[in-house]
């Protein structure tokens, strides 16, 4: 029996609307560890050549890793891949979205699920259990995301259903739209609610509360434990309990002043990040993640979710912008109207700086030159971005991490990069010896180099790239790049301790 994994692929067309099963051999499953090696393999294989994104063959495919729905700190993230509409041209892409969307396709039985297709009306999928459902959704079209959550919870009467969903920025298929997971958790920089536009797919509702089954349990409980309890106690996270989750704002603003894309008076932003905390009602986490970065906010007489410091920096410094209230009220429309908080920044950034003006009319242009404050003129752009009839846009892709080793190690295994990459509290051997202890495969640190090889050559070769090893790129190559330095500073530390010990 397989561990850890469920070894299942739920494939779901919604055109004929049907559902079905697909076994996952065990060798793939151990070839690939994470869902993001899942979705790239099932590419190579099925989808080689790009397509076009608006195609109902187009697939989105979402996957998790052998640790995702159980105890391990910070696994609960979810791959999800497809041909992106805002890549030029058109081709594979990759994110992944942090919440509990994962969890429950783990506890619904599913390692994978691809969805095909495009349906003849506005539908949402009900996955509960192994049994699929195509509801009809005329009655949310229109609808914000999070009347959508709450409309379909009420509906299957359990509000710990989790649901996936678009606003009207997705049924409009803008590029930048996006989907939203618990009204705040979101797949970011693949335009995903454009892709759940293009199909008439309003939302996925799973709820899944299958058991997982491990190699050792009585391993793997110590080992989440004595995790757990590593993390509470270190210093940055006794900071983040005492000062709230904007505290890490200080690293971000930090890294993006030295990207050049700040713009920071002395002290404007510390009085921004000082007016934000007064809004801060609790926290938010992940699946079985004590880190809890995410933050509740109550704003005027009422609550929302899931603001995480970078993305208030993108509607706050990164836009000129030092007001809280004008930074919670952008946050907040770009949640209910399923917008990508990154790519809907950087457009409205460029148009701020007078660098793209194509999506507003020269009547916009003249009302947004006579707003003097920049979160009113912010909020009066965005707003006639979504009202816009354009749907091409240029948008610019992500920059790549000061740490990229780290982020591809992370998400690969699917473990929360904030934990793994900024603020530093796993290592490479805690996330090997979880994977061992729950699927019995005992995995080496050269075979962990060589398959995050392999599966980049595999990303690589969808995105019509060439990659080698002697390729001088910060890409983990064979014996070389940040993860082989990371094991080996693992190694020395270890035999420290061992001498030590011994003396």
């Amino acid at each position: 029996m397989i561990k850890g994994w469920t070894g299942k692929r739920l494939r779901i067309d919604l055109g004929f609307q049907k559902a079905w099963v697909e076994d996952i051999a065990p060798a793939d499953l151990r070839q690939w560890f994470g869902g993001r090696g899942l979705n790239a393999s099932f590419f190579v294989q099925h989808f080689p050549s790009p397509i076009s994104p608006a195609s109902p063959e187009n697939p989105v495919a979402f996957a998790a890793g052998p640790l995702t729905g159980t105890l391990a700190p910070a696994s609960g993230w979810t791959s999800i891949a497809s041909i992106s509409p805002i890549l030029d041209p058109p081709r594979y892409g990759i994110t992944r979205m942090a919440g509990h969307f994962g969890a429950s396709l783990k506890g619904a039985g599913f390692d994978q699920c691809i969805i095909q297709g495009r349906a003849n009306r506005p539908v949402y999928l009900w996955i509960d259990g192994e049994e699929v459902k195509f509801e009809k959704a005329d009655h949310l079209w229109g609808k914000e995301t999070t009347g959508t959550s709450v409309a379909i919870q009420e509906e299957k009467a359990d509000r710990s259903v989790e649901v996936l969903c678009i606003g009207p920025a997705g049924e409009r298929r803008l590029p930048f739209a996006n989907a939203i997971h618990r009204l705040s958790w979101t797949g970011d920089h693949l335009g995903l609610g454009y892709l759940f536009g293009v199909k008439q797919l309003k939302a996925i509702a799973i709820r899944g509360k299958k058991p997982i089954t491990l190699h050792d349990p009585q391993r793997f409980l110590n080992l989440c434990l004595g995790l757990k309890d590593r993390i509470q106690k270190d210093r940055k996270i006794r900071r983040l309990r005492e000062s709230g989750a904007f505290s890490l704002l200080e690293r971000e603003g930090g890294v993006m002043m030295k990207q050049g894309t700040g713009r920071l008076p002395f002290g404007s932003e510390k009085q921004w990040a000082i007016s934000l905390r007064t809004h801060v009602s609790g926290r938010q986490s992940c699946f079985s993640c004590p880190v809890h970065c995410g933050v509740n906010i109550e704003y005027q007489g009422g609550y929302f979710g899931g603001i995480h410091p970078e993305k208030a920096w993108h509607w706050g410094p990164q836009i000129g912008v030092y007001n809280g209230e004008w930074t919670l009220k952008l946050l907040r429309f770009c949640q209910t109207r399923g917008l990508d908080p990154f790519l809907a920044g950087s457009l409205l950034t460029r148009i701020l700086e007078g660098v793209e003006t194509g999506p507003l009319s020269e009547e916009d242009l003249r009302q947004a030159d006579g707003i003097e404050d920049q979160g009113e003129k912010a909020f009066f752009i965005l707003h006639r971005l979504i009202d816009s009839s354009r749907k091409e846009f240029d948008l610019v892709a992500s920059r790549c991490p000061e740490n990229e080793d780290l982020d591809v190690l992370a998400d690969i295994l699917s473990f929360c990069l904030v934990v793994v990459n900024r603020l530093n509290l796993m290592t490479v051997s805690n996330m090997i010896d979880l994977v061992h202890a729950a699927t019995g495969y005992a995995l080496s640190k050269k075979e962990l180099r060589d398959t995050i090889w392999n599966i980049l050559q595999m990303e690589s070769r969808l995105q019509n790239k060439q990659l080698h090893p002697t390729d001088e790129s910060p890409l983990p190559h064979f014996g070389e790049g940040q993860i082989s330095e990371i094991l080996r500073k693992e190694e020395h530390h270890n035999e420290s301790i061992i001498h030590g010990t011994a003396s």
